[in-house]
């Protein structure tokens, strides 16, 4: 019994630990083995493939030995056909080579396979001397030289159906002694898996068909599919009938009953479950949908549920639940949205969906969700189907089933439904598995490790062999290894005991859960001993070490080491072999000891083999060192070799920490652990690991078979849910959770590094805050924001919003709103009345309308309408019909009043309004063509015609031209020819001969009574001059007679007319008035009329000079004559709308006509707004102004309202400025208007209430009822922005004040050139703000910081642009440069420059007054009366600051010249800026402005003529730098710089000043194209900063460090602001993400300017230690007193120093300096030279 628990154990020990080593093997089998005798040498073939006996010469290598030698040849080939039927990947080709002969150094052997090169070797060279036998007891090759042996052995990557071995014989010269032989071939393969159908190396990269390849394995996949055993392998998407899957997914015989289905029938109209919708979102009243021709319930979202209470599920048994689920939309999140399954209320399964659902179940056995499939439904873009089942065992009675969706809200493209929902009951009544290796049964969790085998195979370490190794002994089908003994012992190696390859690197195997880490050590090649590959051998191992460092997952406190140990040909007995185990002492094997297995190899000394075992037990460690060596010693011809190579180790308990030598636990870990018995309470077994059972579990069996729960946990279906959740959650205490979580899964509060987002952890929220569950995060109900995790309310008219009340997201749709621009603003047709919330509709005629419902703001062009005057009228072309739509006028219409009256004529057709002032004719000269509506040109010789443009179509002539008929034309037709008396010049009239003087003989004007000859103004012309021959002077009796109109004439004059003409007293023709038919003695003098009075008693004047004429038969006005009859309004002269008289002479509104028609003058609203106001500042302020004086009848508030339009929130403060003294007045209104949100177009209007109540002086009233002005938009920005923007502008300002304290202290203790490129910083980092973007709030407020740094200040206090803008109107600058005071003018952008100038001239002048005062009062103390005494202490003290104070004058005046120089660099900005602006708008026209002008470019000149004098001064010579006149005069040229350094350095403050140029013209020039502004000056910065680096021109390096610094940063912050300049015209940048770029600058100027004060502080300490030797004692005791070192001595004498102290130059001794020089009583003149005498008693 004893001895089948040990074989038991044996057989447990070989299943779970020894497959893991095997597996580093797995896959080589061997495939040919040959030339182990001489039965396969037939199979290899010579040179000439043949394989003739003569090839076949044996060398017999020893009697004992059953080996023989194949001779080579100069090629020797092998044709090896492959396995077809198993895919492999490698293949392993060893042979021994013999080495006959002599061979010469260029010869070798090459080794093909396949033409591919394999190996290439060459024999070692020796001495020509005949050894004695090697190997072959005779030498049939008929040499006698010594032989040598070399053994190939080489892996190739290879997959051939076909394989070519060719041994080649390389560079054999004719009749060469050189000879090779060859044995003990052996082929290995390296085979695929099974199931594979191609792998490269060990790994598969294809499988076979039905397979899929996962983790380098072919398997089915384990998601989605089954396997399924029919015998072989299949994998299937279902389990066939009567089958159901496993745990392994593994389809098993099962007896499987229906109990419960709904939603089966193609298409249903009921079903069994409640719908249950979420409470505040849910939109879906539980309609059902189609899917093609399928029913599915649904579709429902946000947090709809679905519940089956009538479900009985009893406990004992196992369930599969089936049915199919079909989504809607896409995730556009992380997190996904998830469908919740759940029995009796507890969650036992989750479907979140990734855009690929995924099933996750605590309880469940197995899970599939099928591939998703396309669908359609109607109404949503994007449908995916997904076939899910779950399969549970189930130990409680399951009656409520319920399906929850955990959705993203308000996400309508965002739903599920459902379809056959089925539950069954199963039991599997068989369990069978298909193993792999050759096994008869296996492990299910990995079928490569055997529990049985089939046949004749024997079970050996998991795996099915032919023969047990030798060192097992056979029990049945088993190897049995009685070397393992406990279950804590492991195989590490397990190595050379067949024919197998063992991979030759292969020394470190760090053995893990479920694999082993190979580490490759030293080249020690394999062999081949007795049937078997062994380590070593014979030619391999001499005098190697093998160190073997193995590293283990637990800890070892014991080794095994077994191996047999082969000594090779040792013909001194001597050689010995070396083990040793974690360099503890080692433990020798002698030859002596060794059991003689006859001559097996190599020469003929005989082999002897020994069985080694090393145990050794030690200290508990993870690291095993195993040094394995073989000594030759004098047997230099000795080799060794080992096989059957194991190692085996004992390991500690799991719950050890430390173990002894036996094995006992020193050190217990007290979590994570196993006892001796198994594992602690708490964790569970796995894989020989004890792991922690899942949350709220205290005991369990596996991950989720939980059989007790902590507190507040409650065991259902083998897990621990969480009793107040009923999920399986960690976090069951739910004492901490976020203020908004009512429920969570942990205690995160939020997380995000710039902005706190809300924690996504929630699982309810607490909705008496107004917040409701999205997907995982508390959201605030719609109408409410998050802002602080608070919620509050959207403004009224915002269904939702977003961050703040007025970011509305989306609009109520009862109050008529649609989104836009981030507003709920009327629809189109809508207007907002007053304060309603709900938009009321426009007249039908207005597409949008203000104010009130017929206040058109724009007009339907589907109507054919236009606005006009807030109406909106029908376009021109059509004409009101009563109807909506305008329908469209007559085509000859150019406007119209009806179909057919139309009121103006289009022009481009040469038409005017017919007489009748109701149709369009053509105009005098046109005629109206058939086929066009515009009128055709009459041939120029017509006034009027008809039908065409031919000469003979007039039907009127001009007034110098007749008609002359034709016989065969139309009698209303005639040609126009020229009057007698005029003559042809082919225009509409004729010129008169009359005014043609002296006309040629042959011209038709020539006349010459009297010559015969008969010309135009000649009746006759008989030659003489005789009255009574009817022809005197050339003129008939009846000349007068000449004009159609009369009807008979005597002696030349007419005697009657025709009607329509009266004959005057001078008997002429005359029409007579158009009212008449006839007439007689005047014009109006009727005789038959047109129209009759109504009493017949005479005619209706209707003539056209009275303004009137005849209509069929009615006397109407003549619209546009300029006459002015009793029907008509008005008569301008034309009929043109606008000019207060319209086309149908009507009074247009705003006008009064009486002989002319004149614009009525109304009062207006004038608006003046502060162009300074900002969008982040809250307030506007509007003064209302009337623009002439006007009477005001009641109070302000009867007679104006004001409210603000695309504004809900606001407040207004009217404050009335108007002098009511006089009658007549100007409203002056001052109104305060303070936005609480934000508006991105703010309108104000002024509503004018009650007309009536203010009249002008002409007594009308206001001509419109609203006035409206666009104010400046107003952006709030958050609280948090706020609060964060005014910390850093409170730090910053800190250290700027910092830096002014150290200027000032400079500017009294000197190193004030210290500051001066600070400054040059500071203002560039002040000019940013000018560039042409628009910042948000946190960069707009913290570039204000920096104004101090330009000296604009100094307008404010000389407003010169008020002055002059009185005189001239000046054009604005650009809006950034106008709203900070900037003109275009330069005589006030230069003003502060010039004062700085006048500034620094006046400071000379007073130093130079001062300096004279105080040298004439330090004479009062150089020469004193003689009989004075000596002087005190004090007067000594106040005589050395008068001095120093001189000093500093003196100094000062002199470098006066370079002082202006510097001071023009300070000011380079301003002074460049004052002409850049001058430069880009000027005007020339007006004196000021040109005179302006002029002088711009006279300083654009005198700064060009700077540089070039710059430039040519530090051109000169070094030394001229040195000279004190220049460093007075032009010093601050080069103020700084290294003059050692190459030239480019001297020209560093001058490149400094064109930078500041270049800057300037980028900033102004290029202020409209932003991109380029930001960028041109980016580049600047850079390239500035690449000078600096690459010459380094400055002599102090801190200054360089700051300088390249500031110069980096400033670029930097260049480059974010370059964002903004982009977002201007993409508009990309969410307003969070441009404040976020806005903290970005921030941190950048902010660092800027405390590295500037870094950086100054630190120059200025040094300065003043060089400078002052008190300041340096003070630091020198600081050091003295932290080091502790005793300091040097220094003179106590402080007054002797050389060196200057609080401003005081010393001087030596007075006593002992000038007694000398004064002794001679010339030195006196009135007085005598002061001495003082300083004692200790002077204080």
């Amino acid at each position: 019994m004893k001895w089948m628990q040990l074989f038991v154990l044996r057989m447990l020990m070989q299943i779970v630990h020894c497959g893991k080593i095997l597996n580093i093997h797995q896959g080589w089998e061997l495939f040919k083995s040959e030339l182990i005798d001489s039965s396969t040498f037939s199979l290899w073939k010579n040179s000439n493939n043949s394989p003739g006996q003569n090839l076949v010469q044996y060398c017999d290598l020893q009697p004992s030995l059953n080996s023989k030698l194949l001779q080579g040849d100069a090629l020797l080939s092998r044709n090896i056909i492959m396995p077809t039927s198993r895919s492999f990947s490698k293949i392993r080709i060893s042979f021994d080579l013999y080495y006959i002969n002599i061979w010469s150094s260029v010869e070798s052997i090459t080794v093909y396979a396949n033409s591919l090169l394999v190996h290439y070797d060459k024999p070692r060279t020796l001495i020509n001397q005949d050894y004695p036998l090697r190997f072959c007891v005779s030498r049939p090759f008929g040499k006698s030289y010594a032989e040598q042996f070399s053994r190939i052995d080489q892996e190739i990557s290879f997959n051939d159906p076909n394989l070519t071995i060719e041994i080649a014989h390389d560079r054999a010269s004719i009749g060469t002694t050189s000879e090779y032989g060859i044995g003990n071939f052996i082929l290995q393969v390296y085979f695929c898996d099974d199931r594979c159908e191609e792998c490269d190396q060990n790994e598969c990269v294809l499988c076979k068909t039905g397979f899929q390849l996962i983790r380098n394995q072919c398997i089915c996949n384990p998601i989605l599919q089954f396997s399924y055993f029919n015998p072989d392998l299949t994998c299937v998407d279902e389990c066939p009938l009567n089958y159901a899957s496993d745990k392994n997914r593994i389809c098993q015989p099962s007896i499987v009953s229906a109990l419960y289905s709904d939603l089966q029938e193609d298409t249903f109209n009921s079903y069994k479950f409640k719908f249950v919708a979420d409470k505040y979102y849910s939109v879906n009243q539980l309609k059902i949908n189609n899917v093609g021709s399928k029913s599915i319930a649904g579709m429902f979202s946000n947090t709809d549920s679905i519940i089956y209470d009538d479900v009985n599920l009893q406990p004992a048994f196992k369930y599969m639940i089936k049915f199919h689920l079909y989504i809607t939309g896409k995730i556009s999140k992380i997190y996904p949205d998830s469908i919740q399954i759940l029995f009796n209320q507890f969650v036992v399964a989750q479907l979140p969906d990734f855009n690929q659902v995924q099933l996750i179940s605590p309880i469940a056995e197995s899970t599939t969700v099928g591939q998703a499939q396309s669908c359609s439904i109607s109404t949503y873009n994007h449908c995916a189907q997904y076939e899910i089942t779950l399969q549970v065992e189930l130990n409680e009675l399951v009656t409520e089933i319920m399906f929850k969706s955990k959705y993203q809200l308000n996400t309508p493209s965002r739903t599920w439904g459902i379809r056959d929902f089925q539950i069954s009951k199963y039991e599997l009544i068989s369990n069978a598995i298909q193993c792999s290796n050759n096994c008869y049964t296996c492990d299910q969790s990995k079928l490569n490790v055997c529990l049985s085998c089939s046949g004749t195979l024997k079970l050996f370490n998991g795996n099915c062999v032919s023969q047990c190794p030798n060192y097992t002994v056979t029990i049945g089908n088993s190897c049995d290894d009685s070397t393992l003994t406990s279950l804590n012992e492991k195989y590490l190696l397990n190595m050379y005991h067949d024919m197998n390859y063992y991979h030759q690197d292969t020394v470190i195997c760090i053995l893990t859960l479920d694999k082993c880490t190979l580490v490759p050590y030293s080249e020690i090649k394999t062999s081949y001993f007795m049937n078997r590959i062994i380590l070593g051998g014979y030619g391999m191992w001499e005098n190697q070490q093998i160190n073997l460092r193995i590293f283990h997952d637990k800890l070892i406190y014991k080794v095994k080491v077994y191996f047999n140990l082969v000594f090779i040909d040792s013909t001194n007995n001597q050689i010995l072999f070396r083990t040793s185990v974690n360099n503890e002492l080692p433990q020798y094997s002698m030859f002596g000891s060794s059991i003689s297995v006859g001559n097996q190899v190599g020469q003929s000394k005989g082999e002897v083999v020994q069985s080694v075992s090393y145990v050794k037990g030690f200290d508990s460690t993870k690291e095993l060192r195993l040094q394995l060596q073989c000594i030759q010693g004098i047997d230099t011809d000795a080799y060794c070799g080992i096989y059957d190579f194991r190692i085996i180790v004992s390991t500690c308990q799991d719950n050890c920490i430390k173990c002894d030598e036996h094995g006992n636990c020193i050190n217990e870990i007290d979590t994570v652990s196993q006892d001796i018995d198994g594992c602690k309470t708490g964790y569970y077994l796995e894989k020989d690991t004890c792991l922690q059972c899942v949350s709220g579990c205290t005991q369990c069996t596996s991950i989720n078979k939980c059989q007790a729960c902590k507190a507040g946990y409650e065991l259902k279906y083998n897990t621990c849910f969480c009793s107040l959740l009923k999920e399986r959650i960690e976090y069951c205490e739910q004492t901490n959770c976020f203020h908004n979580c009512k429920t969570c899964i942990d205690t995160r509060e939020s997380y995000g590094i710039w902005n706190q987002n809300h924690p996504k952890s929630c699982l309810s929220c607490d909705e008496t805050k107004n917040l409701w569950l999205n997907v995982n995060q508390c959201s605030c109900l719609d109408g409410y924001y998050m802002e602080g995790f608070s919620c509050y309310l959207c403004l009224p008219t915002c269904l939702k919003c977003y961050q703040q009340a007025r970011v509305c997201t989306a609009c109520h749709p009862g109050q008529n709103r649609v989104l836009d621009k981030e507003q709920c603003r009327c629809q189109i047709g809508y207007f907002q009345e007053d304060n309603d919330l709900v938009c009321a509709k426009c007249s039908d005629l207005c597409q949008n309308c203000n104010f009130t419902k017929d206040q058109c703001n724009a007009c339907y062009s589907s109507q054919n309408r236009r606005l006009n005057a807030d109406q909106c009228i029908c376009m021109d072309g059509f004409y009101e019909s009563g109807d909506l739509v305008c329908k469209k006028c007559p085509s000859k219409c150019k406007t119209c009043l009806n179909e057919s009256t139309c009121l103006t004529c289009n022009e481009t057709q040469f038409r005017i309004l017919s007489i009748d002032n109701v149709s369009c004719t053509c105009q005098s000269g046109y005629f109206d063509q058939s086929s066009d509506t515009t009128c055709g040109k009459c041939h120029s010789s017509c006034l009027e015609c008809k039908q065409n443009n031919n000469f003979e179509s007039c039907t009127r002539c001009p007034t110098t031209r007749e008609p002359k008929y034709h016989s065969n034309s139309n009698v209303n037709l005639f040609e126009c020819k020229c009057r007698r008396g005029y003559y042809e010049i082919n225009q509409q009239q004729c010129s008169s001969c009359a005014d043609y003087l002296n006309p040629p003989i042959n011209h038709y004007c020539y006349s010459n009574c009297g010559d015969g000859i008969l010309q135009w103004n000649e009746d006759c012309d008989d030659g003489n001059n005789i009255g009574r021959d009817n022809c005197y002077k050339c003129l008939h009796g009846n000349s007068f007679c000449f004009d159609y109109t009369c009807t008979g004439c005597l002696a030349g004059q007419c005697t009657g007319c025709i009607d329509g003409f009266y004959l005057t007293q001078e008997f002429i023709c005359l029409p007579c008035n158009s009212s008449c038919k006839t007439c007689v003695q005047r014009a109006d003098n009727c005789t038959n009329c047109i129209i009759y009075k109504e009493d017949q008693s005479g005619c209706v004047m209707c003539d056209q000079n009275l303004g009137l004429y005849i209509v069929d038969s009615e006397c109407v006005p003549i619209c546009g004559d300029a006459i002015k009859v009793e029907q008509e309004e008005c008569d301008d002269g034309n009929l043109t709308s606008g000019d207060g008289c319209d086309q149908t002479c009507k009074i247009e509104p705003g006008f009064e006509c009486g002989s002319h028609c004149e614009k009525a003058i109304y009062p207006n609203i004038l608006f003046e707004v502060n162009t300074s106001d900002k969008k982040f500042d809250k307030q506007r302020l509007v003064r209302i102004k009337t623009d002439s004086l006007v009477s005001i009848t009641g109070s302000i508030g009867s007679i104006f309202a004001f409210k603000i339009n695309n504004c809900d929130d606001y407040d207004l403060t009217l404050v009335d400025l108007t002098q009511y003294s006089d009658k007549f007045t100007q409203v002056f209104l001052e109104l305060t208007i303070t936005f609480k949100q934000s508006v991105p177009d703010p309108e104000l209007v002024c509503q004018i209430i009650n007309q009536n109540a203010v009249l002008n002086q002409d007594g009308n009233t206001f001509g419109e009822k609203n006035y409206m002005i666009k104010l400046k938009e107003f952006e709030e920005p958050s609280l948090l922005t706020e609060q964060a923007t005014d910390g850093l502008m409170k730090l910053s300002k800190y250290v700027l004040y910092l830096l002014l304290g150290f200027a000032i202290l400079a500017f009294l203790l000197g190193g004030l050139n210290i500051f001066w490129n600070l400054l040059d910083a500071l203002q560039l980092v002040s000019y940013l703000q000018f560039f042409n973007v628009s910042y948000p709030y946190n960069v707009h407020n913290y570039f204000t910081i920096f104004g101090f740094a330009q000296f604009d200040f100094i307008k404010n206090y000389l407003d010169l642009e008020t002055f002059i803008s009185q005189y001239v109107n000046t054009p604005d600058a650009d809006p950034k440069f106008r709203d900070q005071g900037y003109s275009t003018v330069f005589y006030v952008n230069i003003i502060p420059v010039l004062t700085v100038f006048v500034t620094t001239l006046l400071t000379y002048i007073a130093c130079t007054a001062l300096l004279s005062t105080l040298t004439k009062f330090s004479h009062s103390f150089i020469y004193v009366p003689l009989n004075s005494q000596e002087q005190s202490i004090c007067t000594f003290f106040i005589y050395r600051i008068t001095r120093a104070i001189q000093i500093q004058l003196l100094r000062f005046n002199k470098a006066f010249s370079s002082g202006l120089i510097r001071t023009f660099m300070a000011v380079a900005f301003d002074y460049n800026l004052a002409f850049f602006l001058q430069l880009k708008d000027f005007i020339l026209s007006d004196p000021i402005l040109f005179t302006s002008f002029l002088f711009c470019l006279l300083a654009f000149a005198v700064e060009v003529k700077f540089i070039s004098m710059a430039i040519n001064f530090m051109s000169k010579p070094a030394f001229v730098f040195k000279q004190k006149l220049s460093l007075d005069n032009f010093g601050a040229i080069y103020e700084g710089i290294k003059l050692e350094q190459n030239p480019f350095t001297y020209y560093f403050n001058i490149v400094l000043l064109i930078k500041k140029m270049l800057f300037m013209l980028c900033l102004v020039m290029f202020y409209s194209s932003p991109c380029l502004q930001v960028g041109f000056v980016s580049l600047l910065n850079i390239a500035m900063a690449l000078y600096l680096i690459k010459v380094q021109p400055l002599e102090d390096k801190d200054e360089q460090y700051k300088q390249v610094g500031s110069e980096i940063l400033i670029w930097l912050a260049e480059m974010l602001i370059l964002g903004y300049a982009i977002n201007e015209q993409s508009n990309s940048l969410s307003v969070d993400s441009q404040l976020t770029i806005g903290w970005f600058v921030i941190a950048l100027t902010s660092c800027l300017i405390i590295f500037q004060l870094f950086i100054d502080v630190k120059q200025h300490v040094g300065f003043l230690i060089n400078e002052y030797a008190i300041v340096k004692k003070f630091f020198y005791k600081l050091k003295k007193m932290f080091s502790g070192r005793q300091p040097e001595q220094e003179e106590e004498n402080i007054f002797l120093k050389g060196k200057r102290r609080l401003g005081i130059e010393n001087l030596t001794s007075q006593t002992n300096i000038m007694t000398n020089k004064l002794r001679n009583p010339s030195n006196f003149k009135q007085g005598r030279m002061v001495t003082f005498t300083i004692s200790s008693s002077s204080s």
